[in-house]
């Protein structure tokens, strides 16, 4: 059978499953019937879509393809989306904070002030401690949080969606950028997850053009993009659980596709532009800025200047992004810390960090900057391994004598894939940020996680029956064949490196 034909029906069997996706999700009703939940099927439907999209990926591979094909593709892509994007949450509810968050925000509020608890307890607070009540909010604190009570009550919806909001205790976490995001759609449409979707679309067609773009900037097959665009990770998550997280991954992949064209400044303000969407791509400025350092035909021949300019440029950016909320100081980053305080889930190399140090330090805590001693030192660990990566790259990495144009890309694909992989929370969604590195670097064992991190929905089955016990296994299967397949792809490129270093050489001789 024609290539052509099969990736055609393998869209046509996955848009089919998209709808089954769709079918099942008025089984996930928030607050009601835990155990009966169609978790399993929800896990087969996933694990088909994958294997669908896992052929797509290897027709892709084998064949170069009719470019006309392209644009069936991409159609298909947008059905597989139109097909879940009426759909209830499987399993998540991040998007009640988003859409309270917008509410606070249009309603001229800092939403990084006031916790989703606060407004909820604010007249059992008023009633049973007065003058605690008067000693913690100064007047115009008071003004807004009986503002923020009325809006709560406003609708049904409105108090069922807030009620919804997990961690309520905890201020929001969510970057600028995504905040306004949030204030548009309450704009559009209040208390609307369809609208939230919406605009995560078009965030999503400006992912998708990018990486074209810059698969045609290094003269890849822009039937790569489908690695992307046809990802159920990214599909899943992004128009069922309705995670934020496109936003950055959309600006993220306009920073690449500036580095590619070589306008430095442009992908500074791309990569300002990601961290106010979702604050860790913060970590690539230092390899943004070795790139525009090396750049010899730059119309600012002062590499200090030059480099100096994007650091202004880029620090500029997120500084403007958080005026706004400027007036609460550090107040802005209290929900942020309490996450990176506290948080571990589904993690794979950081649990192993912790069990080590958990032989040698008692596990007693708090303590600054987490929970405990064994997850502090897990913390300090990450931080190091992290650096000295960054610093081999900056500084030690050998070049190729005849390096690919995608080669500078590289490096932030290197960095990124270890911020997931020794990160304490590894949630699907957070994997999402390498599916476009992916369409340019087709590494086998990226490709499979996508997959494979369908399991970490396997621990909410256990969970609701009473058998948690084995979701400490969840990671094991998860990652693996994920680290297997790697360290099999890694020989495999060391092998071939070689041998084109000998043939190199026997050239020459």
């Amino acid at each position: 059978m024609r290539p052509r034909i099969l990736l055609i029906l393998l869209g046509l069997l996955s848009l089919t499953l998209y709808l089954a996706l769709w079918h099942i999700s008025y089984e996930f009703n928030w607050g009601q019937g835990y155990r009966d939940r169609p978790i399993l099927l929800y896990l087969a439907i996933y694990f088909s879509l994958f294997a669908a999209y896992a052929g797509a990926v290897w027709i892709i591979w084998k064949h170069s393809g009719d470019a006309r094909l392209f644009w069936t593709l991409v159609a298909l892509g947008l059905l597989f989306r139109a097909a879940i994007l009426p759909a209830q949450q499987i399993q998540e509810d991040d998007v009640y904070r988003y859409l309270w968050d917008g509410k606070v925000f249009a309603h001229s509020v800092n939403p990084y002030k006031f916790s989703p608890m606060e407004v909820t307890r604010l007249k059992e607070f008023l009633i049973q401690d007065p003058e605690g009540f008067e000693r913690r909010y100064d007047p115009q604190s008071i003004a807004e949080l009986s503002r923020l009570y009325d809006l709560k009550w406003e609708s049904p919806e409105s108090l069922v969606y807030q009620e919804r909001i997990n961690h309520p205790q905890v201020a929001t976490l969510y970057p600028p950028l995504a905040q306004f995001v949030f204030r548009l759609a309450h704009h559009i449409r209040p208390d609307s997850i369809i609208t939230l979707r919406l605009l995560f679309l078009a965030f999503d067609g400006m992912a998708l053009m990018f990486i074209v773009w810059t698969l045609a900037a290094l003269n890849i097959n822009r039937l790569w993009a489908m690695v992307y665009f046809w990802c159920p990770l990214i599909i899943k998550e992004t128009f069922n659980s309705t995670h934020l997280d496109i936003i950055g991954i959309a600006m993220l992949c306009g920073m690449l596709f500036f580095v590619v064209k070589q306008r430095f400044f442009a992908a500074n303000a791309l990569l300002a532009l990601s961290v106010v969407g979702k604050l860790y791509p913060a970590i690539l400025l230092p390899l943004l800025i070795k790139q525009q350092w090396q750049k010899t035909d730059s119309s600012i021949q002062n590499p200090w200047l030059r480099c100096g300019l994007s650091v202004l440029l880029f620090g500029g950016m997120v500084y403007l992004f958080y005026l706004p909320f400027i007036e609460i100081g550090a107040q802005n980053f209290s929900g942020l810390q309490e996450f990176a305080t506290r948080w571990q889930q589904n993690d794979s190399l950081f649990a192993l960090l912790v069990g080590f140090f958990g032989w040698f330090v008692e596990s007693a805590g708090p303590v600054t900057l987490s929970y405990d001693l064994p997850s502090l030192f897990a913390k300090i660990t990450v931080a190091l391994l992290l650096g000295a990566a960054m610093l081999y790259l900056l500084f030690w990495r050998k070049q190729d004598h005849q390096p690919e144009p995608r080669a500078v890309l590289e490096p932030f694909f290197i960095i990124m894939a270890l911020v997931f992989l020794l990160s304490p929370v590894q949630n699907p969604w957070y994997l999402c940020w390498l599916v476009p590195f992916l369409c340019i670097f087709p590494w086998r064992a990226g490709i499979l996680l996508t997959g494979l991190v369908g399991l970490y929905y396997l621990d909410f089955y256990f969970d609701y029956q009473d058998i948690p016990h084995y979701s400490a296994w969840i990671p094991w299967f998860e990652y693996t064949p994920f680290y297997l397949l790697m360290g099999w792809e890694i020989q495999k490129l060391k092998l071939h490196k070689r041998q084109d270093e000998d043939g190199d050489e026997q050239h020459d001789g």
